[in-house]
């Protein structure tokens, strides 16, 4: 029970500095930014899927900090999810919201169990989709932009298609950081179905710095055991 508590304090306070300590100007109403509304989310974390962003930027050569694209995308998001807004910190599987070649974001679900029927919550818990599915697919729009759901406003890699398959500009299977190489990258600040990938030709080199998207969840049978 104290250990919970620590955890709970910690959350509450690294939500504060990542979303607060910064020269905007919140209102009561903004989630990502009221202490006493962070407390009620942390107190009672609604079922679901959560997305949460890095703190830090990363050049395109995710791979490198794990043994292949996937491996280190999550490290990343492993390593960055205490000090994150994420409320939920009780998720126990964590991937990097990112297209692979063996793992396209379409198949999370199968690849990684992530819930099929579970809504999507930015770190805060603001609804983001009813499913997975909408989430991912492109077929329907996002309630509102990720920018709106304490996701930040930067971009962020996604090495994706629209509709979540695998981009041909992947930043050579997130094993290349220079300028010879492309990566796709996300946008949070709209709310077409194309946020994936705008226009399905939001391309940077991969020498360029973007935030990381993380997924956390509870899987239907453990990702990490299969």
């Amino acid at each position: 029970m104290r250990s919970r508590s620590f955890i709970l304090i910690t959350v509450l306070c690294s939500s504060l500095y990542y979303n607060c300590l910064s020269d905007k100007t919140c209102s009561d109403e903004d989630k990502s930014c009221s202490s006493q509304a962070l407390l009620t989310s942390i107190l009672s974390v609604p079922n679901g899927i959560y997305i949460y962003s890095t703190i830090n930027t990363y050049q395109g050569n995710l791979a490198a900090y794990g043994s292949g694209p996937e491996i280190g995308g999550q490290n990343i998001c492993k390593g960055e999810k205490l000090f994150s807004s994420l409320v939920n910190q009780f998720c126990p599987d964590v991937w990097a919201f990112i297209s692979s070649e063996s793992v396209p974001l379409f198949t999370f679900t199968n690849a990684f169990s992530v819930p099929s029927n579970l809504p999507i919550y930015g770190p805060t818990g603001i609804l983001i989709s009813d499913t997975w599915e909408d989430f991912v697919l492109g077929e329907v729009s996002p309630k509102q932009p990720l920018s709106s759901s304490g996701l930040g406003d930067g971009d962020f890699w996604t090495f994706s298609t629209i509709g979540g398959g695998l981009a041909g500009d992947n930043c050579n299977a997130g094993s290349d950081n220079t300028s010879e190489f492309f990566g796709a990258v996300g946008s949070p600040s709209t709310k077409n179905n194309d946020w994936i990938n705008p226009g399905g030709e939001s391309f940077s080199s991969c020498d360029s710095r973007y935030r990381v998207l993380c997924v956390c969840f509870t899987p239907v049978i453990n990702s990490e055991s299969q």
